[in-house]
C-alpha cells in the first residue's frame, strides 16, 4: 500500500489492487470480502469501518471506441480518485464508485451505491444513495464538533445542509 496507519485490520478474502495507490489511516477496519480496485488514488482517513463485501472502484472502461471490443481498449476511461474522510461507517455490500468523496462522520447504509459526494455527519441509503437525514440535531452537532477533532466548523456543515435542503434544525 502507498501508506498504512496504525491498527489497520482486515478480514479474510479482502483484495486491494493496485495497492500502491491506496492510502489508509489509523484504526481502519475492513470486514471480510472487501475489495478496492484502484486505477487512481484511493484515500481512507482515520477511524473508518467497512462492513463485509464493500467494493470501492476508482476506475472505468472506455466503451465508446468504435471498431474495438471493450476489453481491448486500455485507455480513455474516466478514472477519478476516491476519498473517504475520518469517522465513516460503510455498511455491508456497499459499492463506492469513482470520484466519490465521503465526508467525515457519514454513515452509508448496507447495500447502498455511492455515486456522488456524501456530506459530513449524514445518513445515506439507497440505489443510488441519498441523504435521508443528519446524524445529529443542530445542538447535538454543535456539541459533537466541539468534542472531536474535526476539519469542519458548525457553520460549514450548516451551510452544506441548507444548500442541499436537509431538514435538520429541529
Amino acid at each position: 500500500m502507498k501508506s498504512v496507519g496504525k491498527n489497520f485490520r482486515f478480514g479474510p478474502n479482502c483484495s486491494f489492487y493496485d495497492h500502491k495507490l491506496i492510502s489508509v489511516g489509523n484504526n481502519v477496519f475492513f470486514s471480510d470480502g472487501c475489495v478496492i480496485g484502484a486505477t487512481v488514488k484511493v484515500t481512507i482517513g482515520n477511524d473508518v469501518m467497512f462492513g463485509p463485501q464493500v467494493m470501492i472502484r476508482g476506475g472505468d472502461h472506455n466503451f465508446s471506441k468504435v471498431g474495438y471490443k471493450m476489453n481491448k481498449v486500455k485507455e480513455g476511461g474516466v478514472n477519478l480518485p476516491v476519498e473517504i474522510e475520518d469517522d465513516v461507517w460503510v455498511g455491508a455490500r456497499c459499492t463506492i464508485l469513482k470520484g466519490v468523496q465521503i465526508c467525515e462522520g457519514a454513515v452509508i447504509g448496507a447495500g447502498s451505491l455511492v455515486t456522488r459526494r456524501v456530506l459530513p455527519y449524514t445518513v445515506n441509503v439507497g440505489l443510488p444513495s441519498k441523504t435521508i437525514r443528519s446524524r445529529f440535531t443542530a445542538n447535538e452537532l454543535r456539541l459533537h464538533l466541539s468534542a472531536v477533532q474535526t476539519k469542519y466548523s458548525f457553520e460549514e456543515v450548516a451551510s452544506m445542509y441548507d444548500e442541499q435542503g436537509i431538514n435538520w434544525r429541529s
